[in-house]
């Protein structure tokens, strides 16, 4: 970075450095943002795919319009992290998914869904899977 004669970085060695930071952030970002279905597998983690997908469809239409599954995912790091490994160790995805849920609760973190009280986790997975 250049240095202006009063010993500071300059406002356009600034502007550089925060404008390489903002892409490499964006480039980061992006492929995580898109469109991604779920996997097959986070169907199989629920007892009846088709009334996780009524619940989530019933979800959804509390959310915004635009709602994605990935930006589902994102809203919930434990759906991220079970995501993640569904895949190859969809035991230990369900473990993870759980432990999510009794924390959602211990946090009153819950949401109403046609009179059902449902951990937030619960009600977006069934969403990402309404939406697969």
């Amino acid at each position: 970075m250049g240095l202006s004669a009063a010993g500071g970085v300059s406002r356009r060695s600034f502007a550089r450095g925060l404008l390489a930071a903002l892409i490499g952030s964006l480039a980061f970002a992006l492929p995580s943002l898109g469109h991604a279905p779920a996997p097959a597998d986070f169907g199989a983690l629920v007892r009846s795919r088709a009334s996780a997908e009524r619940i989530g469809r019933r979800y959804l239409t509390t959310l915004p319009a635009d709602i994605n599954a990935g930006r589902l995912r994102m809203m919930s790091r434990t759906l991220e992290r079970a995501l993640l490994v569904s895949r190859r160790d969809p035991a230990l995805a369900a473990r993870l998914l759980r432990q999510g849920i009794d924390e959602d609760f211990r946090c009153a973190d819950t949401v109403v869904v046609d009179g059902w009280v449902l951990s937030v986790t619960e009600a977006r997975l069934c969403a990402i899977i309404a939406l697969s």
